[in-house]
């Protein structure tokens, strides 16, 4: 296990024991804090075509501080926020610098950016996180100073799609027996919980990047898990992979 995964595992194996949404949520914050990050924010990302009055029955976790979260929700900022414009599109994680200099809407940016940044919100890490039923959810983590290093954008990228898979979670089958993997199955798996994408996977491992979502997508409903990330998981509490 990396480093990074290894910095993580403790607060994994807290999720997994949290009893409600609540305790999923200090243990990720808990996280972030180890990173300098302050607040964490997420939820289903809305759409073009999403009414105002469905967003909050959209958002899955919203730590921040008071005054920022009664101006963002009743100022309706998430229509106008540069970094969900861009996870309109977005797969992987990124910046929230990357989402300012990317849009087109400066003022936008001004407003979102400098209002943030009166309640030292000045740098973020967000990681986009696909459901099993083609939705796109979200986790953003932001702060004043925060460590952007690799390892920290890893280990928050980690713990993101797991907690997501948490998040959204109910009630089912206790999977009862064993569970089998196949060898690719298993690399495939090892190679993602090392943060490695669907093609460099398949370089890897010499096969094709359609192979390798086949595998995956094999893996995670024999582990019956919401996503990529709870599927690593739930294979390394089996010790199938490791």
């Amino acid at each position: 296990m990396t480093e990074h995964l290894a910095k993580t595992w403790d607060f994994i194996e807290r999720m997994e024991q949290a009893q409600d949404a609540a305790g999923v949520e200090e243990c990720l914050l808990e996280l972030a804090h180890l990173f300098g990050f302050t607040t964490v924010f997420g939820g289903v990302v809305p759409g073009p075509q999403t009414a105002p009055a469905e967003i909050s029955s959209s958002i899955l976790v919203q730590r921040l501080p008071n005054e920022w979260k009664r101006r963002y929700n009743g100022r309706g900022y998430v229509f106008r926020d540069p970094i969900v414009q861009q996870l309109q599109s977005a797969r992987t994680p990124f910046s929230w610098d990357d989402a300012y200099a990317r849009s087109s809407d400066l003022s936008a940016v001004r407003l979102i950016r400098g209002e943030a940044a009166e309640f030292g919100l000045v740098h973020g890490h967000v990681v986009p996180v696909p459901t099993l039923d083609g939705k796109v959810t979200a986790i953003s983590f932001g702060g004043q100073d925060p460590e952007c290093s690799k390892e920290a954008r890893d280990a928050l990228t980690f713990a993101a799609g797991y907690a997501v898979g948490r998040l959204l979670h109910v009630p089912r089958a206790t999977l009862d027996g064993d569970v089998h993997l196949t060898p690719r199955e298993a690399d495939c798996l090892l190679w993602a919980a090392e943060g490695k994408t669907d093609l460099d996977i398949a370089v890897i491992l010499g096969i094709t990047r359609s192979t390798v979502l086949k595998h995956l997508r094999s893996a995670r409903d024999k582990l019956d898990a919401a996503n990529r990330t709870h599927a690593v998981v739930k294979a390394m509490r089996r010790k199938l992979i490791g």
